[in-house]
């Protein structure tokens, strides 16, 4: 029997499965117990309900999903713009998630009830990538107030790019530089603007 840390593993990975065959509100916990390799009792004990199953994996997939960007910026060097880059990378990155992506074209509704309960959490996950990405002391220099502002930023902009049609398209890792320069970076809380990236 594998112990406590590698059973839930094993049911978060089972979720992902499931959820990206049959979408997250339609999924069963039957199924994903069948697929885990545990019984439904085993996935009650570690989640009271299918909700909280849903916000483990959304959360458990936007820390590697962060991670993953903060590896790929702070490996890319100097960056012309580290808030532009930061903002189109989380939108590429996002788009290419095979189930958070999903979550966003096929339950919308979903997405918007799910950022009420986990915003704060998608904001920590932005500011520790930043925080990973940013030149050394950049951080701190801002503060931290500053680096939550613009992690709010940038998730909210993402948001609006991710769920809403635009006139001018964004389809591209080009296209979505042109938005975040053109409507991201004016928005900037004013302490950010006052310090070059």
């Amino acid at each position: 029997m594998p112990g406590p840390e590698l059973a839930t593993e094993h049911i978060l990975d089972a979720a992902v499965v499931e959820f990206e065959r049959h979408g997250f509100r339609r999924v069963a916990l039957d199924d994903v117990a069948q697929r885990a390799g545990v019984s439904r009792t085993t996935i009650y004990r570690r989640f009271a309900n299918k909700d909280e199953l849903v916000g483990a994996v959304i959360e458990r997939e936007n820390v590697r999903l962060f991670a993953d960007i903060a590896a790929e910026l702070k490996q890319a060097g100097t960056q012309s713009n580290y808030y532009v880059e930061a903002f189109t990378l989380s939108i590429v990155k996002f788009r290419r998630h095979r189930v958070l992506h999903q979550m966003i074209t096929d339950e919308p509704g979903l997405v918007l009830e799910l950022a009420g309960r986990y915003q704060r959490a998608a904001i920590e996950r932005i500011a520790e990538a930043l925080r990973i990405i940013f030149p050394s002391g950049f951080a701190e220099r801002i503060g931290t107030e500053a680096v939550d502002e613009l992690a709010d930023c940038i998730l909210r902009y993402a948001a609006m790019v991710l769920l809403l049609p635009s006139v001018q398209p964004l389809q591209t890792a080009d296209d979505i530089r042109a938005f975040a320069r053109r409507h991201f970076l004016p928005s900037l809380p004013t302490a950010l603007r006052a310090v070059p990236a």
